[in-house]
Parts: structure tokens; C-alpha cells; sequence
């Protein structure tokens, strides 16, 4: 059995303090190591909370440069001016314009403006394209096909294989359907053989039988102008109204996001009927700039 004299057993009881001693020391550093990384994240998390509306306002402030925000002008009326006179007037005003379609007019001279997109005294930005329908310059003559009593779709066919475009769809009480009755220009009646300006918009009246008749109407949301005009006039239905989104810089590139009357719950108009078109740029076209906000933040 081992003996212990009383110094040792205070030599020992030291040597346990000075242990003690040294940990807490140790404690007290580590804690204030740790007390001293959380001051410096929090310092830098109250820099960027600081910094975040600074690049906010910076990020709006490049959209009102590059968008020239709330600069807006007034479109100028371009009726009835020569293609000559574009120029200048698109120079006037600080605006471009593009001819997106010729047609035959025979009452108007040649190169005269006979519609635009967006219309007079639209509010648009600076440097905006005004799209530009122009009667026709050349002279160029087709002869009217044979479409007496043909089907509506028969007749659509051979119009435009040969140059020509339909317009408006004109029913009459006949014993037949969809049939061929009669054609004009501009309310001008017109016969087969007969030379007229290729281009030129013929209008067809058309059987719509004895009794009324009914269409369903057709889905023409995300359909471009063009597309709608095809399912319509197969369909034996006209193009109403056209309204473009004010945002809508580009006609062209357009889209139909709604329509009037709609075409859910099996919906059904006479033939001949209008169905009124609301058009705007697809979402697709969408700038980078206008979404990189919310990627970036």
C-alpha cells in the first residue's frame, strides 16, 4: 500500500487547479474568436443589406436609359402621304417606319399610305416602327378566276393561287351552302376573265341556305393575324376589329391573347359573323433585361 505525505497530496490538488486554469483561459479565447467572426458577419451582412438598394436604384435607373421611360411621342398620321414623303416626315418626328404590304386600290394613286400600325396619335416611345400598309406601284394584272358556284374553300384556293386576296364574307338566303353566288372590288361587281391589279382584295357573296345557319367559333388564341384570317374565312366567318397591345412593337411578330365573342361553351354565330381580334407581342419576345432583376437578386 502506498503512502502519501501531505505535501504531495497538495502538490497534486495544485497541479489539478492550474488545469482548470489553463482551460477556462482556453474557453475565453475560443469565445472570443467566435464572438469576433459573428461582429464581422454581421457587419458585412449590414453592408449588403445597405448595398442592396443602391444596386436596385442603379438597376432602374439603366431601364429608364435603355426604355427612355415615360419619353413618350406622339405617332404621326401618315394617310394619304406618297412613299416619297416618308422620310422626312419619320425624320420630323424622331420615329422609323417599315412597309410591311402593298395593295391594289383603284380609286387612290400609286405609293399612297392607306394604313398604319399603331394608329394616329398613339403614344409610343422614341424610335418606334410604324408599320406601313401602301396601295400598290407596279401594274402588274391578273385575270379573275372561275368561281361561280364553287364551295367557299374551293374559291379561297383559286383567288389567292392567283394573286389576289379575299376580303369580306357577304351571306345571302340560297338554296345552296357555302356556294359562290357573286363577287366585287370595292362594291364593284366583277366577272370571270375580267384583268384587274394583282393584290388586288376581292369580296365574295356566298350561299348561306334557306334557313339560318350556324358556325362554331374556332380558338384563334396565339394564332398570328395572318393564321386567323385563314381559319376564318374557312370557318365562313370576317375579321371584326383589331386592337394592338400598346406595347405591341412589333405587329408582325403579333399574337392573339383574346378574342370577342369567345369561343368556349361551344359558342356559335351566323355565317358571315365578326369576331373582333386583341393582339400583343408573345411573351417569348420578351427582353433579358426586364427579368435579369429577379435572376441576379
Amino acid at each position: 500500500m502506498d503512502n502519501f505525505s501531505p505535501e504531495d497530496i497538495n502538490d497534486q490538488g495544485s497541479a489539478t487547479e492550474n488545469e482548470k486554469d489553463i482551460n477556462s483561459v482556453d474557453e475565453l479565447v475560443e469565445n472570443q474568436t467566435k464572438l469576433k467572426d459573428n461582429k464581422v458577419l454581421l457587419k458585412n451582412v449590414f453592408y449588403a443589406l445597405l448595398t442592396l438598394p443602391f444596386l436596385f436604384f442603379l438597376y432602374l435607373k439603366f431601364l429608364d436609359i435603355y426604355t427612355l421611360h415615360d419619353k413618350h411621342i406622339l405617332v404621326p398620321d401618315y394617310s394619304n402621304f406618297h412613299i416619297s414623303q416618308l422620310d422626312s416626315i419619320s425624320n420630323e418626328n424622331n420615329i422609323r417606319y417599315i412597309i410591311i404590304d402593298s395593295v391594289s386600290d383603284l380609286e387612290k394613286p400609286k405609293g399612297i399610305v392607306l394604313n398604319q400600325i399603331p394608329k394616329p396619335n398613339t403614344k409610343v416611345k422614341k424610335k418606334r416602327r410604324i408599320y406601313l400598309t401602301i396601295t400598290e406601284t407596279n401594274t402588274s394584272v391578273v385575270k379573275f378566276p372561275d368561281v361561280y358556284d364553287l364551295t367557299l374553300r374551293q374559291a379561297l384556293r383559286q383567288i389567292e393561287l392567283t394573286g389576289l386576296l379575299v376580303g369580306k364574307l357577304e351571306y345571302k338566303s340560297d338554296i345552296a351552302t357555302n356556294k359562290i353566288l357573286d363577287f366585287n372590288v370595292n362594291g364593284i361587281s366583277i366577272f370571270e376573265g375580267q384583268e384587274i391589279l394583282k393584290g388586288t382584295t376581292v369580296n365574295l357573296v356566298v350561299g348561306k341556305g334557306l334557313s339560318e345557319e350556324y358556325v362554331f367559333v374556332p380558338d384563334l388564341i396565339g394564332l398570328s393575324r395572318i393564321e386567323a384570317h385563314i381559319v376564318l374565312k374557312t370557318s365562313s366567318l370576317n375579321i371584326g376589329s383589331e386592337f394592338y397591345d400598346e406595347n405591341c412593337e412589333d405587329s408582325t411578330l403579333a399574337v392573339i391573347y383574346k378574342q370577342t365573342p369567345t369561343f368556349e361553351n361551344d359558342n356559335e354565330l351566323k355565317l358571315g359573323s365578326t369576331i373582333d381580334l386583341f393582339l400583343k407581342n408573345p411573351e417569348s419576345t420578351q427582353k433579358w433585361w426586364d427579368i435579369s432583376f429577379f435572376y441576379f437578386f
